[in-house]
């Protein structure tokens, strides 16, 4: 099952990839909106049996790729992004890790292809990358700290069948995969993790990279809502919001004339992602030393876009409980009742 935002060249070149696999697909199932390319030239083009459906509202990615699975006819359903492409193996690797664990998901890797770009480098090696990469484990009843993701998964058909294992929609917001991923945990499904991986072309300016970490931070408030149990949920709020308290309190000190205080304060989170990557010079290089001030500037975007959902939820709870207390008054009963 394919989750496409447009039917152009990067899923031309993802149907090639499929094409060639080992394990050939039944049939693939794109899902995409409405009015964003020539889906008959998309079927027409490809061996495999295609199946194009265009939804004219956006349901959420998750809901979109359920959608999807729920309108195959196949027992064993495997996600992958418009933007990734798979190795000759990847479908009978996966299908093999999940018949051989005997387990409901196998979450699988993800690994930059187009990695001739310093910022798409940058997204492959973060210590906060989207990109997860996985040795085998076993995840049972929660996350734990494993980022799990949606391009590249295969589910048996059967789990998608509960109600409740299907997210509200976080519309283009991150952590919906995690939701979804936990949802299924807490319904009894297990989860194998593995080291099987998809390519996946990150992006390549920062700026673009910016706004999607903006977009993930927006998520994390929904998140820790919805999965108030989650491990992950818990200790991303909980590093997040003391990023924001630190370099706060530092700017705060700063303003206040205090700033070798200030300068102590900031350097806590900085020393932390300079400790993680110089360990992991041999991989990268000298190139590494930059990557713990860009790390922060991509973790503080997020932690924006964090806050700005906070910010909203707060407001709509308040907007809410002013409103029943409005509907409640002796006024407003007087007034109804006239």
């Amino acid at each position: 099952m394919v989750a496409a935002a447009e039917l152009d060249a990067s899923l031309r070149r993802l149907l090639r990839s499929l094409e060639s696999q080992t394990l050939r697909p039944w049939e693939v199932v794109i899902v995409a909106p409405a009015g964003r390319g020539d889906a008959a030239a998309v079927v027409e083009e490809s061996s495999l049996k295609v199946r194009v459906i265009e939804l004219s509202r956006d349901p959420g990615p998750i809901r979109a790729r359920v959608f999807g699975a729920l309108a195959a006819s196949s027992p064993l359903i495997a996600f992958i992004d418009s933007d990734c492409v798979a190795p000759r193996d990847w479908l009978r690797s996966m299908v093999s890790d999940m018949e051989r664990a005997g387990v409901e998901v196998v979450a699988g890797s993800v690994e930059g292809v187009n990695l001739s770009s310093f910022i798409s480098r940058l997204q492959e090696k973060s210590l906060i990358s989207p990109n997860p990469k996985h040795c085998y484990k076993l995840l049972e009843g929660d996350l734990g700290l494993s980022l799990v993701v949606t391009a590249n998964m295969l589910v048996k058909r059967e789990a998608l069948m509960d109600d409740g294992a299907i997210p509200l929609s976080y519309g283009r917001f991150g952590f919906e995969d995690l939701d979804f991923a936990y949802r299924l945990l807490k319904r009894g499904c297990r989860i194998l993790c593995s080291p099987t991986r998809v390519g996946h072309f990150n992006r390549e300016s920062l700026t673009r990279v910016l706004r999607r970490y903006y977009e993930y931070g927006r998520g994390l408030p929904l998140f820790r809502r919805r999965a108030k149990g989650c491990t992950y949920s818990r200790v991303i709020a909980a590093l997040s919001y003391s990023l924001v308290a630190i370099i706060g309190a530092a700017a705060a000190l700063a303003i206040l004339g205090y700033a070798w205080l200030a300068l102590m304060l900031a350097s806590l989170p900085i020393t932390a992602l300079y400790a993680y990557h110089l360990s992991r010079l041999r991989d990268g290089g000298c190139e590494r030393l930059a990557y713990p001030l860009l790390d922060l500037l991509l973790a503080l975007t997020a932690a924006v876009g964090a806050l700005h959902t906070e910010v909203e939820l707060l407001a709509g709870a308040f907007k809410r409980k002013h409103a029943l207390q409005t509907a409640s008054s002796p006024s407003a009963s007087y007034a109804l009742n006239v």
